[in-house]
């Protein structure tokens, strides 16, 4: 892999894994940890092979909204009778992962299991959107924080 594109992957999935960690921080009880785990885990399609086409390819079923509802409710389910601060964290890092893929010019499937995708076509890992998503992490990390960030 060339050294810009590694350099490209490592700041959106920095990027991915920061503002799964601020979302989950400032609105739940969950560890903020599982946000960041879970903010990057939609580019677990990185590892499929591509002999597999569709929809196990980038940007296929790990980025689908039908899919991470079902995730999210299958937590849900399985947590009812604990808290649902898990399914909660789970659905704030999944969705932000899946709102800011959704703005780039590859966007998400959006009718999965329809290959069919619409963007806005945002440079959404370019260097402002990047500055400014991370700022947006900091900003929910200061406002809904009280005391020293974990």
């Amino acid at each position: 892999m060339e050294p810009e594109r590694a350099l490209f992957l490592t700041v959106a999935f920095a990027t991915h894994a920061a503002v799964g960690y601020a979302l989950v921080r400032g609105f739940t009880d969950a560890d903020p940890r599982l946000g960041a785990v879970v903010g990057v885990a939609p580019d677990a399609d990185f590892l499929f092979p591509a002999a597999w086409g569709w929809p196990f390819v980038h940007r296929g079923i790990t980025h689908a909204p039908l899919v991470a509802a079902l995730v999210v409710l299958g937590v849900a389910a399985v947590r009812r009778n604990g808290t649902r601060s898990i399914a909660s964290a789970i659905g704030l890092a999944l969705g932000s992962h899946l709102a800011i893929d959704s703005l780039s010019p590859k966007g998400i499937p959006l009718a999965f299991p329809l290959e069919a995708t619409w963007s806005p076509g945002l440079s959404v890992h370019g260097p402002t959107a990047t500055v400014l998503l991370l700022s947006f992490a900091g900003a929910v990390l200061v406002w809904r924080t009280d005391g020293p960030i974990t």
